[in-house]
């Protein structure tokens, strides 16, 4: 960390945000996310094309995830220090650019090349993006992340329809296609985003200014927690999109998800941070047990009910990890987005040797209570940081 001052907003401080500006962050999200998430077709495509043990897409797959999610923080750290503007849409480029070249590669090592390139696009854009979210939303700082959040969560279920549809049609070039569309969208955010950074540099000194400052260390325990509790939240959601073999499940996932970080981040704003994740985290293990109780419509309600109320944690967690660490914004948002999502990913390799033993519906319905493990660090910290107040 660089300083160990907390900057927080005063009574009175800026409250109205960007809506301008945090809409072209949340497309840049979008843009990058669309291309994200095409990755795991066309792994899939180039490895069973060349006839390739299935070995490769696993191993391919975790680079895919260590360098567009783990590495985040790393990159995030020196964003928050020298940071510029273009940092971003080139970021977002070479995610495009990367990832469209990606189906004509005909060897392992190209792909792995275009997936690492691709990645690194990926780690640097989440957290400037969030950095530059959470300076433009003024006092709604949970609002601000949830319209980032919605960005991407539209670009990567899009994503994957149109590869799919590319790569049936015209094979491995068929990516190709992706390139002009991607390209000219880069361009325009190079355009925006000069002026997004100025709106955002002049609200942060804004707030700044209208801000008093205590001399605090940054709750690195704190953080931490939140973090490994958010890990089991997105434990929980991939286990169940993982091993959950229900079509209505996977194509209706978009809609509750986005209703959730919509309303998690009006919430938050609202009755805060820790308070909306805990309820939401709570409120979702009842909707998964409810889920293999009933069955029929009231069962489907239930289970997208729960996507919502994980979805819901997604918005809070990371403005208040950011309120944590309020010089580190980037930082803050690649631990919560990168390292959190990671973690919980590779968790659910554990969930399919109890699939493998026990079934799906069993091992299913002892992750249905991981929500509420989730939510214990932020009682924890709430706790905590009314102790310090």
């Amino acid at each position: 960390m660089t300083e160990n001052v907390l900057v927080a907003p005063a009574a009175g401080s800026a409250s109205r945000w960007n809506l301008r500006g945090l809409s072209v962050i949340s497309f840049a999200h979008g843009l990058s996310d669309f291309y994200s998430g095409a990755v795991p077709f066309i792994i899939y495509f180039v490895v069973t094309r060349g006839h390739l043990s299935p070995a490769y897409q696993g191993a391919l797959g975790f680079v895919w995830y260590l360098t567009s999610s783990v590495v985040q923080p790393l990159f995030g750290a020196y964003s928050d220090r020298r940071g510029k503007w273009w940092f971003l849409p080139a970021a977002v480029l070479l995610t495009v650019v990367a990832v469209s070249l990606a189906g004509t590669v005909h060897s392992i090592v190209a792909l792995a090349a275009c997936i690492v390139l691709g990645g690194f696009g990926s780690a640097i854009m989440h957290p400037e993006a969030g950095k530059y979210s959470a300076m433009l939303s003024g006092a709604r700082k949970a609002g601000g992340i949830s319209i980032f959040q919605i960005g991407g969560q539209i670009g990567y279920a899009i994503g994957p329809a149109v590869v799919a549809a590319l790569l049936a049609r015209y094979g491995g070039e068929g990516t190709l296609w992706l390139i002009v569309p991607g390209a000219v969208a880069t361009a325009a955010l190079f355009v925006a985003m000069r002026r997004v950074d100025r709106s955002a540099v002049r609200a942060h000194r804004r707030d700044a200014s209208a801000a008093h400052t205590a001399a605090v260390r940054p709750d690195r325990f704190g953080v931490s927690l939140l973090v490994a509790g958010t890990a089991l939240r997105y434990f929980t959601a991939a286990a169940f999109m993982t091993y959950l073999p229900n079509l209505l499940v996977a194509r209706g996932a978009t809609l509750p998800a986005a209703i959730g970080l919509l309303a998690g981040g009006y919430l938050a704003d609202r009755w805060g941070a820790s308070a909306v994740a805990i309820a939401s985290l709570c409120a979702a293990a009842p909707c998964f047990v409810g889920f293999f109780a009933l069955s029929g419509f009231w069962s489907i309600a239930l289970l997208l009910l729960a996507g919502v109320m994980l979805a819901v944690q997604n918005a809070p967690g990371v403005a208040l990890v950011q309120s944590m660490l309020p010089r580190n914004l980037g930082m803050a948002l690649g631990l919560m987005n990168g390292v959190a999502f990671g973690v919980g990913s590779a968790l659910v390799a554990t969930v399919g040797l109890a699939v493998a033993r026990y079934g799906a519906g069993t091992a299913l319905e002892a992750v249905s209570i991981v929500p509420l493990f989730a939510a214990l660090p932020f009682v924890f910290v709430a706790r905590r940081r009314m102790r310090t107040r």
